[in-house]
């Protein structure tokens, strides 16, 4: 091997770490050998030819073009290649190819109005030591879309209570309120990523309801729509996180905020070439919303499903709903004091938070109105609608049957079933007439068509000639009935 290969293969040897000696051995070639053409080679600086890899699907390049130029989709594609080239390629292997025919996407700059939008963001910072414990750490950012005025805060999960509290620490520390704020597609702020009609979760979108705010969710797989924040999280990890030298969580947090304000807010922009703490002030904040004179009150969300007794659980206890909602999945929200329910929007019941356990909390008209327990004032209402002898008998049988007045009553305001109103009343001064307070006695007594009779002297004499008691009143219509 002579000339220019072994020149080359010279080279290639020395690029890849070979000493002179090992050349030598290697190339079964003198080391005097190997000195000249190393010095041939740095006096014509020779080069080493790259080798292009051949790619099985070059060979198609031609009909591959062909068909994409068609509008078929890299899937369809790699069938076709199954199919009329009997030539097996991976869907990610078209996919690659076929970047060499796509014209690249232009990005238009989204510029953003004062105080229109604010965006947010979660970037992970590492592990660190809480109370002892070691614990995952991630940054909230939220940063002005206009002035890229930002702020950061450390949280240790992304679930729905976090993200709100980082929105509300972010508002405060701005002294003011974004039109929209633009979200990514993050589990506790979405639930279904869809960017037209994003389902926004419930609790969050109550909450920024309550700051007069509204939700922007940025599409899939677009970093730059919320290009902003991303930049954001990037310079807290390349900025701030490379100049910790601890792994003290509380610390952090002190470290971040003073980072944040005294470095990340006065430095000049690198795209805006503006410092975003004089945009904020000059001219972004007087925009902005302000905040509502009281904070937002964090209630807790769950789902939970309407039992066949018209109840759901929470904590141990059991809180009713109307009964049309029985097994219905409903939304409860609590802030430890008071439990809300809710179907959809719509607040359909609230009880104050019973601290025992195994407790029926229940509201009497969530049951259906047969179920609802009937008050005094209920069942005196009722009765009066019958008539005046009625009403005096309903204060005849309270006064003469105190412990069981309420089923006697019942059972007299259901005979509106079978009889007219004129004719329970006139049954009920009938046995006023004769002191016979029962629920059957007024029964058989319109059943028997008795109200109509003269009174009888129904009496009854013992042995020693004295009358007998009045009750035997009511076994002879009680005789009456069974003759009948």
């Amino acid at each position: 091997m002579y000339g220019i290969d072994m020149k080359i293969t010279v080279k290639t040897l020395l690029d890849k770490g070979f000493s002179q000696r090992a050349i030598s051995r290697e190339l079964r070639i003198s080391r005097v050998t190997v000195k000249k053409y190393l010095e041939e080679i740095n006096t014509t600086g020779i080069q080493v030819p790259k080798i292009k890899k051949v790619k099985k699907l070059d060979k198609y390049k031609d009909s591959i073009e062909e068909w994409f130029q068609q509008g078929l989709t890299g899937i369809l594609i790699q069938e076709k290649l199954l199919k009329e080239k009997s030539l097996k390629a991976s869907y990610a292997s078209v996919s690659r190819f076929l970047q060499q025919f796509k014209d690249p996407e232009v990005y238009i700059p989204l510029i953003a109005k004062p105080g229109e939008e604010g965006q947010v963001d979660f970037g992970y910072l590492g592990k660190f030591i809480k109370d002892g414990k070691t614990v995952k750490v991630w940054c909230f950012s939220m940063v002005l879309s206009h002035s890229r005025y930002s702020y950061h805060c450390l949280v240790t999960d992304q679930n729905v209570d976090s993200f709100i509290r980082c929105h509300i620490k972010s508002f405060e520390y701005f002294g003011a309120v974004p039109d929209t704020v633009k979200i990514d597609n993050l589990k506790a702020g979405v639930i279904t990523p869809n960017f037209y009609e994003p389902t926004i979760q419930v609790q969050y979108a109550d909450f920024l309801n309550y700051y007069n705010c509204a939700p922007i969710t940025a599409r899939i797989r677009r970093g730059q729509d919320k290009g902003k924040v991303e930049s954001g999280v990037k310079y807290v990890k390349n900025n701030f996180l490379k100049r910790v030298e601890h792994k003290d969580y509380y610390l952090l947090e002190k470290d971040l905020l003073d980072w944040t304000t005294n470095t990340c807010n006065k430095r000049l922009h690198g795209t805006t070439k503006k410092v975003p703490e004089y945009m904020f002030f000059t001219s972004e904040k007087k925009q902005m919303q302000p905040l509502p004179e009281k904070r937002y009150e964090l209630f807790t969300i769950e789902h939970r499903k309407v039992n066949a007794y018209g109840h759901i659980s929470y904590k141990n206890n059991f809180y009713s709903v109307p009964y049309t909602f029985i097994g219905k999945k409903l939304i409860i929200k609590s802030n430890g004091v008071l439990l809300k329910i809710y179907n959809d929007a719509k607040e359909i019941a609230l009880h104050n938070v019973c601290n025992r356990q195994g407790e029926f909390i229940t509201v009497d008209e969530h049951a259906p109105l047969q179920k609802q327990k009937k008050t005094e004032s209920m069942y005196r209402e009722k009765i009066s609608e019958i008539g005046n002898d009625a009403n005096m008998f309903f204060e005849k049988v309270k006064k003469e049957k105190p412990k069981t007045w309420i089923q006697i009553i019942k059972g007299v305001l259901s005979l509106k079933k079978n009889y007219e109103t004129k004719t329970i009343n006139s049954a009920c001064k009938r046995a006023i007439e004769f002191q016979i307070y029962e629920y059957s006695t007024v029964k058989n007594i319109c059943k028997n068509g008795l109200y109509d009779k003269n009174k009888e002297n129904l009496s009854v004499n013992n042995a020693d000639g004295h009358y007998g008691e009045l009750k035997k009143y009511d076994e002879l219509f009680n005789n009456q009935t069974n003759k009948n």
